[in-house]
């Protein structure tokens, strides 16, 4: 399926299967099966059909607007408004809901923006919040960070709607703290392809890091 590069995610009669690919593999699907077990009826999560005794995940196949697309068509204002609000959602709710403890953080997607979000064409609202494999209890500057990370590399045009992002979100974290956390996905991503033994996948990630160090807000 499109939107698709960490695992193999296809079709099937029933809905999405999702097989899960390189490191940690095992830990990443039970992760994703955690969240969307436990958060399902509170975050707008696809429904879970079935797990594989390979361990992939079938869920539903959720209609709706890719939020990369969106942004692509215009629309960055309101795809970031609403990545705001839904990031709001997801920080307030409690930890132990995916097994943390109060105190230990907030419930952190560990792949926020809207290369993971799904929109209804009609309203604009969520219809889904997709691939929950990265997600864990931690700091909210995690997810805040990468959502902009995402704007920022992929629709440098679109830097300018973050305004929009950071006020429906309702805090604005200094940009220091933004861009080590940016700067530090980025170096996690990379271990990631060296472990995978993705050579491209490791350059790919230097380069992006030798970018992101360049910003400025």
């Amino acid at each position: 399926m499109r939107h698709g590069y960490t695992n193999t995610t296809e079709r099937v009669p029933s809905g999405v299967r999702k097989t899960y690919d390189g490191p940690d593999a095992t830990k990443r699907a039970q992760a994703e099966y955690l969240a969307l077990t436990h958060l399902a009826g509170i975050m707008p999560v696809p429904h879970v059909i079935e797990r594989d005794a390979d361990g992939a995940l079938v869920t539903e196949f959720v209609h709706g607007a890719h939020g990369q697309d969106q942004i692509d068509a215009g629309n960055a204002s309101e795809v970031l408004h609403e990545c705001g609000k839904l990031l709001r959602t997801l920080h307030e709710l409690d930890p132990r809901l995916i097994g943390g403890s109060p105190g230990s953080g907030v419930i952190c997607h560990g792949d926020f923006g809207p290369n993971n979000v799904l929109l209804d064409p009609a309203t604009g609202a969520t219809a889904a919040l997709l691939d929950w494999e990265f997600s864990d209890v931690g700091d909210a500057i995690i997810d805040v960070a990468w959502c902009e990370w995402i704007v920022r590399m992929h629709h440098p045009a679109a830097v300018t709607s973050l305004d929009v992002f950071f006020s429906a979100y309702g805090e604005r974290p200094p940009w220091e703290m933004r861009q080590r956390a940016m700067l530090d996905r980025c170096e996690w991503l990379e271990d990631f392809c060296l472990r995978r033994d993705a050579p491209a996948g490791v350059q790919a990630w230097q380069d992006r890091a030798q970018s992101t160090a360049t910003w400025t807000e």
